[in-house]
């Protein structure tokens, strides 16, 4: 009896779920757990699809509302610092004290499920999740059910429950990403007798944990499911954005990407935080998932494709539609409070991304300098406390003749910030005055040091910021939306080259590729697809010489390809690098004028905390859960 209570609690605290969409449709409002028949919900086309859709709703959208709460994701790692030390991020989290928290991207809880129940201000990423896993379970489990379908449609009743049942595996398998890649592998399904149900009141919760590979494998079987049900493409124009047959491989191909990377390389439970080497057998799994998804977008099935350079800003922001072309899964654009409509609001964006002085909060993130070293001169060269070897580089001019990305994502220091000048004096300066002469200090340097705020030298610019939408230019109704890629055609090929390099070197031929027919047969072809197609050249062939370091360019480009899509926090921790990167501290441009009007330019390590021991490579449960247990343990080191 005792037992059972144990699992009774943490089973209404984990697993229950609440149907209470988020959506101007009452049908969405229909839920099988809150007195409402079953055979209602999920007898009938309308019903069931709200059921489905509710975890469409669930899926983290960092840009969801104005404040932008999910951002502060970015000042966890190495590429961007927060800019007031009182905020939990800065005192809480960068210090290492993250047991029982449930400050944004931890913790399980699920507060709301209101018009902002995208928020992470509200929800954790795993608490919608963990709702989202159950939801989808039942989904799939009461599929036969469905006997009530409309005729206006246009499509078979067949056809109908395919595409919901597919949709139902892919978001769950996705859930499971979310959650696994945060606190590890935990059991979400009952896999009592080989199936994948969702949990009774009588399911034992107190067991060993299974592997990461286990629980790739789980997601794996759901994505596969999916491919078997899902569409190519949508045909009513209403649908697009919704998950395809390539998404659910894409799903795939993450989940396996990330069972085979160095973290997750524990051999059993032997090697709790890893191991340097990578798990080539789940590396070749990754590599056929990325494959397959490469060659359905290849074959021209889909709608998907690889942005250019003149439509690449179009990833993340657009005025034409609030759907990427080129990215495999993203979230709902839109909801019922209209947060992701065309950005016509006064506040829309201001939240983390708009800097205080040009009418933002005095809470937000800035690029490092770590981050900015990322990004290679124009002719490929690695850039390091604004030195290179590339012959062209001038470090009197060091932002200068370097990779097109830097300026698109990045201001630099001198770099022109309005479509018209404020003015300087009280109101900003027209470029980002960065020196810090003692008695003659830049506009912006003086700002932020006389607020005892943290200034780089840089601020973001233009994957959620559009230019013109601050309080000087005050050119907040462009209507442009703000998109949330969560994976982007571009992973396939990162990740390609990533697994390809580890399991067959940077040049030579990748079977599965050659086998597949698509456009890129080795990890140097993928890499350099994403690098070509913003006007950066291939790889320098002194970078090819053996894995190693060609490894190092390709988590370079990873660096900067997703450079402030919170990816940086999540590649360091499961390439087991994250405790000696953060070790060696983040850093400012440190900035000189010269009598000359000249400018100098160093690297100086600033005095922000980063404490990261082995056991922050994964999160902690919360302890009262643990607690209740004996075989299930808490993460190690917590």
């Amino acid at each position: 009896m005792r037992n059972m209570k144990k699992y009774t609690t943490i089973l209404i605290v984990l697993f229950t779920f609440s149907l209470g969409m988020v959506s101007c449709e009452d049908y969405l409002d229909a839920d099988p757990e809150m007195g409402i028949d079953g055979e209602v919900v999920y007898s009938e086309y309308y019903s069931y699809k709200g059921a489905v859709d509710r975890a469409n709703w669930l899926v983290m959208n960092y840009v969801a509302t104005s404040s932008n709460w999910g951002a502060y994701v970015g000042a966890m790692g190495d590429e961007q610092q927060a800019v007031k030390a009182d905020m939990p991020v800065y005192k809480s989290i960068n210090q290492g004290l993250w047991q029982d928290s449930n400050w944004r991207d931890f913790g399980m809880n699920f507060n709301s499920e209101t018009n902002y129940g995208s928020d992470p201000y509200y929800n954790s990423p795993a608490g919608k999740s963990l709702k989202a896993i159950r939801a989808m379970g039942l989904a799939i489990e009461n599929i036969e059910k469905l006997t009530d379908f409309p005729a206006e449609v246009g499509a078979s009743p067949t056809e109908l429950k395919n595409q919901l049942l597919g949709q139902a595996h892919a978001l769950r398998a996705w859930h499971m990403f979310e959650v696994v890649r945060r606190y590890g592998p935990i059991t979400l399904v009952d896999t009592t007798g080989g199936e994948r149900k969702t949990f009774s009141s009588e399911f034992n919760f107190d067991q060993v944990k299974p592997t990461f590979q286990q629980c790739a494998d789980l997601i794996a079987a759901d994505c596969e499911d999916a491919v078997k049900y899902l569409p190519n493409r949508w045909k009513d124009p209403t649908d697009v954005g919704r998950l395809t047959k390539a998404s659910a491989y894409a799903i795939e191909a993450m989940a396996y990407m990330y069972a085979a990377s160095p973290l997750m390389n524990t051999e059993g439970d032997a090697l709790p935080f890893g191991q340097d080497s990578y798990d080539e057998t789940y590396a070749k799994k990754g590599i056929q998932a990325m494959v397959n998804a490469l060659k359905l977008v290849n074959s021209g099935a889909t709608r998907y494709k690889l942005y250019d350079k003149d439509s690449y800003m179009e990833n993340w922001m657009s005025q034409d539609r609030a759907i990427s072309d080129e990215a495999l899964f993203q979230p709902v654009p839109t909801n019922s409070d209209n947060w992701n409509l065309p950005m016509n609001r006064s506040n829309s964006g201001v939240g983390w991304f708009l800097p205080q002085h040009d009418g933002g909060w005095a809470v937000f993130n800035v690029p490092t300098q770590n981050a900015v070293d990322k990004f290679e001169t124009i002719n490929g060269y690695p850039v390091e406390n604004f030195s290179s070897a590339d012959p062209s580089f001038d470090p009197k001019n060091p932002y200068d003749n370097r990779d097109p990305r830097l300026r698109s994502f990045i201001y630099c220091p001198g770099d022109k910030m309005y479509l018209a000048d404020p003015g300087g004096g009280n109101n900003s300066t027209f470029e980002n005055q960065a020196w810090s002469n003692p008695g003659d200090e830049g506009w912006h340097y003086k700002y932020y040091r006389g607020k005892s705020l943290v200034y780089t030298g840089y601020f973001d610019a233009g994957k959620w910021r559009k230019l013109g939408y601050n309080k000087y230019d005050n050119k907040w109704s462009q209507n442009y939306y703000r998109i949330f890629p969560l994976i982007r055609l571009a992973d396939m090929y990162l990740g390609l080259a990533e697994l390809g390099n580890e399991v067959y070197g940077p040049s030579s031929n990748i079977p599965e590729a050659v086998a597949a027919g698509i456009d890129v047969t080795t990890a140097s072809q993928a890499i350099n697809k994403i690098r070509n197609r913003v006007g950066m050249p291939d790889v320098r062939s002194e970078f090819l010489t053996d894995k190693g370091t060609f490894r190092d360019r390709i988590r370079n480009e990873w660096a900067v390809e997703f450079y402030g899509e919170f990816r940086r926090w999540r590649d360091i921790r499961r390439w087991r690098i994250a405790k000696n990167l953060l070790a060696e501290g983040i850093y400012e441009a440190n900035v000189t004028k010269n009598a000359d009007g000249s400018f100098s330019y160093v690297n100086k390590k600033l005095d922000v905390p980063r404490v990261f021991e082995d056991k922050h490579y994964w999160y902690p449960l919360d302890i009262k859960y643990v607690n209740m247990f004996e075989s299930f343990k808490q993460n190690p080191g917590w």
